[in-house]
């Protein structure tokens, strides 16, 4: 399988529909592919090679145009292009900036630790509780996820299934539109 021929095949498909929608349109449109694409590929590593090349193939269709709010920053966040997820950093950072359109990143990164961009699926566990989650970022000291069934507070303890590092101890530092960050608490675990 040919990923990037076929993420582009995906977004020519899809992308009159994907289109023709505002952007909370879009990111229901690009929700319920993702869930199809994730069934379909027999191998978890084919769909992460698929996804995110498929989300910037749509948002280049689409002009990549300035982020105005959270459901298009929540687009950008899922994208394999770095300036995409930068935008969508960015907005966030800015605490929806005051209404302004975000059309580039201004500042460095500024974490103690440098960051690589995943997308994993994984488990989080919130107060004993397993939910499925998907990692957007990970570094040394922490990560990024996106959890649809657990909403965990600042300051809440949880565990998270790291791809090829175990299961790792964490705590929530924040929590907002694009996901909840983590910070690790501990060294990996056998899973």
């Amino acid at each position: 399988m040919k990923a990037a021929k076929l993420a582009e095949e995906l977004a020519e498909f899809w992308f009159s529909a994907i289109a023709g929608a505002d952007w909370e349109g879009r990111l229901k449109i690009l929700q319920e592919i993702d869930a199809q694409l994730l069934a379909d590929l027999e191998k978890r590593s084919d769909y992460e090679a698929v996804w995110s090349v498929f989300v910037a193939a749509v948002i280049e269709r689409l002009g990549a145009p300035p982020v105005t709010n959270a459901a298009q920053a929540k687009v950008y966040a899922l994208s394999s292009n770095e300036r995409h997820r930068g935008v969508a950093d960015a907005w966030v950072a800015r605490g929806v900036s005051g209404g302004q359109p975000i059309t580039r990143v201004e500042d460095g990164d500024r974490r103690r630790y440098p960051r690589q961009r995943v997308n994993a699926i994984s488990e989080i566990w919130v107060s004993g509780r397993a939910a499925s989650c998907r990692i957007i970022d990970l570094s040394q000291g922490g990560a990024r996820v996106v959890a649809e069934d657990v909403e965990p507070v600042k300051g809440t303890a949880v565990r998270l299934a790291v791809p090829s590092s175990g299961v790792r101890d964490a705590t929530v530092v924040f929590r907002n539109r694009l996901g909840i960050g983590l910070e690790f608490s501990d060294s990996p675990q056998a899973a």
